[in-house]
């Protein structure tokens, strides 16, 4: 089946000829991206050997001419428009992966403002079925740059078909260089190819991350959340029920319901507090749970050294909801620390601050 040409297409004549280089669960997304594991010096969510001195000086510093590279991925194929493109065949179905640059963005501030305003403008404008207020997301590149990212799954204007685009910012001397990438997904005959696109996407996103990991920027060696960003009384709670009905036509209602909430000190201080019910209505558990201690961040983790017990999370987001409520988006300590459409839509929680 012939690719069709992205909707983004009409962007590289802006950028004229530039190399070229992501729902359910607990929070609602589907998003992409990926922090490796590293080393314990690292921190479970850093990525391995962050930020050597090379890297530091290939990248460029605050103030410095440059501070930004990307390297194609070896295999992906270029493009006349300026794309890089990658297809290959799984299991009947043909999977993609294509990459492009946009236009520099100056300054780095604001750098959530900034990337939803390109997300609107730039693929509000080129797909439909658009969130126009996505989640705001961070990560890190490979040389320990940070990147501000969105992503969603879309569908093409004419012909309907599901594509998954993500976009990243990433922090470059003293501007944002903004990258796209678009996952596509066909199958023959295209009989329940909207279903199976869905399930595509964790496989497809491994050429992302391959992608990833020719991209660098400057400053580096800076955390991904601040300890501003994190100080403050953040609450997050969810809630489920199913409504049963037996062979008589009674019925009957379990629900699960819970709340945490955490207290972050300026002084590096915390409280915590757990509530939580569930079984049968009419007939619930509760259950509650307290701890306080200290807490910190390192790289791209916050750990929380309770008296009870020690909390690891790695810091996904930072920033403020749609109706203007700071943020931080969390993924509780997890084997693989996986940024993965799916991982992410089943461990990430979302802490809304209560003032």
């Amino acid at each position: 089946m012939a690719r069709p040409k992205s909707p983004l297409v009409w962007i590289l004549i802006v950028v004229g000829g530039a190399s070229a280089l992501c729902c359910s669960g607990t929070l609602g997304l589907m998003v992409l991206g990926l922090i490796s594991a590293g080393s314990d010096s690292d921190g479970p969510g850093a990525l391995s050997g962050f930020a050597s001195p090379a890297d530091r000086a290939r990248a460029g510093k605050p103030g410095e001419p440059g501070g930004f590279a990307f390297d194609a991925p070896q295999g992906w194929k270029s493009l006349e428009d300026g794309r890089f493109i990658l297809e290959w065949v799984d299991r009947g179905d043909t999977l993609s992966a294509e990459a492009l640059r946009l236009p520099s963005v100056p300054g780095l501030d604001d750098g959530e403002g900034k990337l939803l305003r390109l997300w609107r403008e730039r693929v509000g404008a080129d797909w439909a079925n658009v969130n126009n207020n996505p989640p705001a997301m961070r990560r890190f590149m490979t040389n320990g740059a940070r990147a501000f990212f969105t992503a969603a799954e879309v569908r093409h204007k004419t012909h309907g078909r599901s594509f998954r685009v993500t976009l990243m910012l990433v922090e470059a001397d003293n501007r944002f260089e903004p990258l796209v990438f678009i996952q596509g997904f066909s199958t023959p005959g295209g009989i329940g190819e909207a279903m199976s696109a869905s399930f595509s996407w964790n496989t497809s996103h491994q050429k992302v991350e391959d992608a990833l990991k020719g991209v660098r920027g400057s400053p580096v060696g800076l955390p991904l959340a601040d300890d501003g960003e994190l100080v403050g009384d953040f609450t997050y709670s969810s809630s489920s029920a199913a409504q049963w009905v037996n062979a008589y036509g009674g019925t009957t209602m379990t629900a699960v319901s819970y709340a945490s909430q955490y207290i972050l000190g300026a002084d590096h201080t915390f409280q915590y507090k757990y509530s939580g019910a569930s079984g049968q209505v009419g007939a619930m558990k509760f259950g509650s749970d307290n701890d306080r201690g200290t807490w910190s961040v390192k790289h791209d983790v916050l750990t929380l050294t309770g008296e009870q017990r020690t909390r690891r999370f790695l810091i996904v987001g930072a920033g403020r909801t749609p109706e203007g409520k700071r943020a931080i988006i969390l993924m509780p300590e997890h084997p693989t620390w996986s940024l993965y459409p799916g991982a992410l839509s089943q461990h990430a929680e979302l802490y809304v601050a209560t003032q």
